[in-house]
């Protein structure tokens, strides 16, 4: 990519795109473009919502346009829960509904049925309980039907804890919910996908299968080509679509299921991406965590929703600022994790740079002997690989300390101070809301949820009975 040539494309280019009459759009995507080039990207893709302004959307790359398709990686997660809401909107699920009802016997074990059933909502929200996909699932490489990829590995869908207790991302969840989908609708995943979101959301093109035109996905060196994942299932992460394309399923999410003034969603089914129900956390009132195929995040003072994405080769992220009207959505063709970090951290700075910070919480006075309750030794609360690893106790434990009015949370060398914000709520320095939160549950067991991570307290009182190491400091 040249940036001389870039810019004379910006400047002149009607077809790929309609430009807001702001120079600091131009600006950041000549940024974008430079990092891109420095990093030997092949291709790249990236998306801006700003309010009720035209989209801006462009793409670099050889031979490449606004319809080549990228794959989208876990970003699918947000398709396959709009699938689901999808039958709730059609009044043949509800999300309260037990998993079991919706499908085949024997599909999964959860110790904790009798008590904690696993729910629909606990699917797209990854509180099911479940670790992610054993090793063999992950690393296959031939496309599967369903029963298929049921059939690889049933030792590894056992619940670990009991299901709404805690989130933990998992690969095996959005599997399971597209076998929800097929039992349901009696229609292939791929089919229902396509008729109750991909159509409405004018993405005839894209599809969860392989589509011809992909740029390929490529390591770091932006020269060796990785083979295409086909995964176990698809719902977790194969979607296939062009940026053009996705510009549309942003538009909808930022204007309440709405696009080209046609409610192609429901209301409902919008709002149950950005509000989570499901968790102890969430129950108590921790206010950022992951909803239905959708999370939040800080940047700035600034809350995001949105989803990353991986799929071997291409790596992406979108991130919306509702209040607002703003978003984006980035993609890139190699394996590069630290740029795609980089180009996020770039593109939400210039979102938000003229945009009031929401204003904080204010901390409250918490008398130190009851910010004392909360000090002590935590041990993770969840595994998502290495679960014999994290039963067995090997997993690196966390520090909660008093530090005048506040807490201090520390993982090795890393410090986070805590600020409290009374019922056992706090937030970050930055944060503007409730992002950790201190919770027990209704055996007296203290957990930390949150951004930090979910932990455990150790000894008085002691761990769950699906944790044995809280015995020993």
């Amino acid at each position: 990519m040249n940036i001389r040539v870039l810019v004379a494309t910006i400047l002149i280019c009607t077809s790929c795109s309609v430009w807001p009459d702001s120079n600091r759009w131009i600006e950041l995507l000549t940024e974008v473009a430079a990092m891109g080039d420095e990093a030997r990207v092949p291709a790249m893709g990236l998306v801006i919502m700003d309010d009720n302004q035209p989209a801006v959307v462009k793409v670099w790359g050889e031979n490449v346009t606004t319809a080549t398709p990228f794959r989208w990686g876990s970003i699918s997660k947000t398709f396959t829960a709009l699938a689901l809401l999808r039958l709730v909107a059609l009044h043949q699920v509800e999300l309260d509904d037990e998993v079991r009802l919706h499908l085949p016997r024997g599909v999964y074990q959860n110790p904790w049925s009798e008590t904690h059933p696993i729910l629909l909502k606990h699917l797209v929200e990854l509180t099911a309980g479940f670790s992610d996909l054993s090793g063999s699932e992950f690393n296959q490489n031939q496309p599967l039907t369903l029963t298929q990829a049921l059939a690889l590995n049933p030792a590894s869908r056992v619940t670990h804890w009991p299901p709404g207790l805690q989130h933990n991302y998992s690969n095996l969840t959005p599997g399971l919910t597209s076998v929800v989908i097929e039992h349901v609708s009696g229609l292939g995943f791929e089919e229902f996908m396509k008729q109750q979101v991909l159509l409405p959301l004018a993405m005839a093109n894209a599809s969860f299968q392989p589509v011809a035109g992909l740029p390929g996905g490529f390591k770091v060196d932006g020269l060796t080509e990785i083979p295409y994942w086909h995964m176990t299932f698809r719902a977790f992460g194969a979607l296939n679509a062009s940026v053009a394309e996705m510009s549309n399923f942003l538009s909808v999410l930022l204007n309440n299921g709405v696009l080209n003034d046609n409610q192609v969603l429901d209301r409902s089914t919008v709002t149950a991406l950005y509000h989570p129900q499901t968790s102890l956390g969430v129950a108590a009132g921790l206010e950022v965590a992951y909803a239905a195929g959708m999370y939040g995040w800080v940047s700035k003072g600034h809350v995001f929703q949105g989803h990353g994405g991986d799929a071997d080769g291409y790596r992406s992220r979108y991130g919306l600022l509702p209040d607002s009207g703003r978003g984006y959505l980035i993609v890139i063709n190699t394996d590069n994790p630290l740029l795609l970090r980089s180009l996020q951290k770039q593109i939400e700075a210039q979102l938000t740079t003229d945009l009031e910070k929401p204003v904080p919480l204010p901390a409250v006075t918490v008398a130190p002997e009851q910010l004392a309750r909360y000090t002590g030794t935590y041990y993770p609360a969840a595994a998502r690989f290495g679960v014999n690893r994290w039963q067995s106790g090997e997993l690196a434990k966390i520090k909660i300390s008093l530090q005048a009015e506040e807490l201090l949370f520390s993982r090795g060398r890393r410090q986070v101070r805590l600020l409290p914000l009374g019922d056992g709520r706090f937030r970050r320095q930055d944060d503007p809301l409730t992002t950790v939160i201190f919770v027990r549950d209704a055996n007296g067991v203290l957990f930390i949820q949150g951004e930090l991570g979910n932990f455990v307290k150790m000894n008085s009182p002691p761990c769950p009975a699906f944790i044995n190491v809280c015995d020993s400091q």
